[in-house]
């Protein structure tokens, strides 16, 4: 019997402590094959918004518009973000963006205005004017960086109940070199979609979008994250990963 209990402990130790009931992944993509414009994203520009070659492509440069755009069909409330984007090609003025939280009242938008600065606004008046940027600790959510760059990453959590907007981001062209560190006081909008957009920008891509519950901030915000790593959790199973996953054809 103490044999018995004993096996029944270890099985439970290694079912229960590689099963985090409480953490989530919300939407996570990687954009290898087509665009899925049913259950998870909706563009109301489909022939110039498209996935190629494992990259969401936001080709303004070919619509013959000056603006594309991507949105999450899912609405979120407190999340933590991670995303790739890149300059494909640069028309020479015009921004792209991304809203961490789109509202019909208003957004927290991350964008990277022409081709060297990036900066958190809002798009409508609200807690600041529109697309200036949020005070956040230590000076305005706005910084530089070298306008030869080409390939950055962004890590976000909002969270409500804390009025809190954090947001680090890192050019990683070359080597890897954080070039914003913002904690943004506000909680003005408390849920939405994420989207992408490009205005008047030429191209630029994004790449390995995942969207999580807040249990996932400390995994995301590590220095040694990779998204192709992050656990996947379907319900009732044990936790196994999303390379895993896309290696079975899954």
């Amino acid at each position: 019997m103490i044999h018995i209990i004993r096996c029944a402990l270890i099985l439970a130790i290694l079912v229960f402590g590689t099963f985090d009931a409480a953490g989530e992944i919300l939407l996570q993509e990687d954009f290898e094959g087509d665009l899925d414009l049913t259950t998870k994203w909706q563009t109301g520009h489909p022939k110039f918004v498209y996935a190629k070659d494992g990259i969401l492509y936001l080709n303004q440069g070919k619509s013959g518009g000056d603006y594309v755009s991507l949105r999450s069909i899912g609405v979120f409330s407190d999340v933590i973000i991670y995303y790739e984007w890149f300059i494909i090609e640069w028309s020479g003025q015009g921004d792209g963006g991304g809203a961490l939280r789109q509202t019909p009242d208003g957004s927290y938008w991350m964008r990277w205005w022409g081709r060297n600065s990036v900066k958190v606004t809002t798009n409508k008046d609200g807690p600041v004017n529109a697309w200036q940027p949020f005070p956040a600790k230590g000076g305005p959510a706005t910084s530089n960086y070298n306008a030869a760059s080409d390939h950055f990453i962004l890590k976000a959590a909002l969270m409500t109940e804390e009025k809190r907007v954090t947001i680090h981001i890192w050019d990683v062209t070359e080597k890897k070199e954080q070039i914003a560190e913002w904690e943004i006081k506000d909680d003005t909008y408390k849920s939405g979609n994420i989207s992408f957009d490009c205005w008047k920008f030429g191209i630029y891509g994004v790449d390995n979008v995942v969207v999580a519950t807040p249990e996932h901030e400390a995994e995301i915000f590590s220095d040694k994250f990779d998204p192709h790593g992050l656990a996947v959790q379907a319900k009732g199973k044990l936790a196994t990963t999303w390379a895993h996953l896309k290696s079975n054809g899954r």
